[in-house]
């Protein structure tokens, strides 16, 4: 452990620390040798979420500090100073640069910096790797007037934010004094404390290599189990079928960051055994709910549907729906099971109701047979339908409020989960798969998969040898 006396007290400071060597618990180790409420950034909902648990289990009071990402902490100073027909919708491409932009805009007026040192005393940004130019000038802005401390990885960094340049961690021009004042761990903790030491000597022995851009020979490294095919779901679906099943803690990680259809078909295969990890942002929160303030009497049931083909399971959809809408039901029990569907259907196309709607989609979800393959936008779709009635509002404005509240306090991910490193990152399960590990093409990315597992990690690929590099 870092002399965290010193590491606190200087004006600014950084520490350097490998995924699972605690960082997290350096921050609220930390927060035991500072006065006064501390300001804690960090860039992804399921990291504010993994920080607040730690601190909780490390009995630091919530008095001591205010979590939430460095984009939810900016739209809080640009609401309040910039006009709203000024910002883009959040859908927009240019929203998070604009936010970003202005919120460094404020931060340089003096009323601004006074609010600042008013609430609070210090500054905490986690995961800096993954920061742009952008962010850094944001929280050079903040360090003028705060005590910093700047906590990340460089063989981390894999967030994209369009063109935006992500910051160099080791650049004397651009840290400055943090550079100077840098601290470094150097345990691997994740798989000491009876996990698994003998994985976190292996992965320390590859992010040498992945730093050196050497292949790696699978074969070398025991504690890994690698499984060699080329199609895991002819050759290989009964084991991780089993994983997925008697697992409590597993992650599923898939290559494919750009598109969502390659983790569909995964939790399709394996019968849903499997929970999506969303985007927060991810298109489709925005365009059905955009898609539902259009609805009309006429067009009901043709969009409820559309909605539904997003959500739920094409063969159950076909047990109790036709083109045209509800089947015509002959057994008794089916019958009674769709005729509150069929009434609600009808009062429906006698005036719109976002909560009727919401508890459609509910009613369709309890129907036997259905299964929902996305649990997450199909609960925040229902969430913002019903608060879009109480509240008067759009159900995209209340669909961006939801988003945003979670993005603030954060979202715990656990359980049996499929992700990309991208969703991923900060988090950490018992055991991990990774499928078509052949396929990742960045170092980086390959070695946040690697290190989300602290007990069992299994790889599976059709080559011993990789060579995770852009070509």
């Amino acid at each position: 452990m870092i002399d965290l006396k010193d590491f606190t007290s200087r004006e600014k400071s950084m520490l350097i620390a490998p995924a699972g060597y605690g960082k997290t618990h350096t921050i609220a180790e930390s927060l035991k040798h500072t006065v006064g409420r501390q300001l804690i950034l960090t860039h992804t909902h399921a990291g504010v979420a993994s920080i607040k648990e730690k601190l909780k289990k490390s009995d630091v009071s919530s008095a001591k500090y205010s979590i939430e990402t460095i984009t939810s902490f900016a739209q809080k100073y640009v609401f309040a100073f910039c006009k709203a027909d000024e910002i883009p919708s959040q859908d927009d491409k240019r929203y998070y640069p604009y936010i970003i932009s202005n919120a460094t805009r404020l931060l340089r007026l003096k009323p601004v910096k006074k609010v600042i040192t008013c609430t609070y005393t210090g500054l905490f940004v986690d995961e800096y790797q993954d920061c742009t130019i952008e962010h850094h000038n944001l929280v050079s802005c903040l360090s003028d007037v705060l005590p910093t401390r700047l906590l990340g990885d460089y063989l981390q960094g894999i967030f994209e934010f369009g063109r935006e340049s992500l910051v160099d961690m080791n650049s004397a021009d651009i840290m400055g004094s943090f550079l100077g004042n840098r601290f470094d761990l150097s345990e691997p903790w994740r798989w000491k404390n009876g996990n698994n030491e003998k994985l976190g000597s292996d992965l320390d022995t590859i992010r040498r290599m992945l730093l050196q851009k050497d292949s790696i020979d699978l074969r070398n490294y025991a504690s890994i189990e690698t499984i060699i095919t080329k199609d895991f779901y002819k050759n290989n679906h009964t084991k991780i079928l089993r994983l997925l099943t008697t697992e409590e803690s597993i992650l599923v990680i898939h290559p494919e960051s750009a598109r969502i259809e390659p983790r569909l078909k995964f939790i399709k295969s394996f019968n849903n055994t499997c929970r999506l990890i969303e985007s927060i942002d991810h298109k489709d929160f925005y365009a059905l709910s955009k898609r539902l303030d259009a609805i009309t009497e006429e067009s009901s049931m043709v969009l409820i549907m559309e909605i539904c083909n997003k959500l739920f399971s094409t063969t159950g959809l076909n047990l109790w729906f036709n083109a045209t809408g509800l089947k015509r039901k002959t057994l008794p029990s089916d019958k009674a099971r769709v005729l509150p569907l069929m009434n609600m259907f009808n009062t429906l196309r006698n005036g719109i109701s976002f909560k009727l709607i919401a508890e459609i989609l509910r009613e369709i979800q309890s129907l036997p047979g259905m299964k929902c393959y996305r649990k997450e936008l199909f609960s925040t779709l229902c969430k913002a339908l019903i608060a879009a009635e109480q509240d008067t509002t759009s159900v995209f404005e209340s669909m961006v409020s939801k988003r945003n509240s979670i993005r603030r306090v954060g979202r715990k991910i656990y359980g049996r989960c499929i992700g990309t490193t991208l969703l991923t990152k900060g988090l950490e399960f018992e055991t991990v798969i990774i499928l078509n590990a052949q396929q990742f093409k960045c170092h980086k990315n390959f070695y946040v998969a690697l290190s989300r597992a602290c007990k069992k990690l299994i790889l599976l690929s059709d080559s011993y040898i990789l060579s995770p590099y852009k070509k």
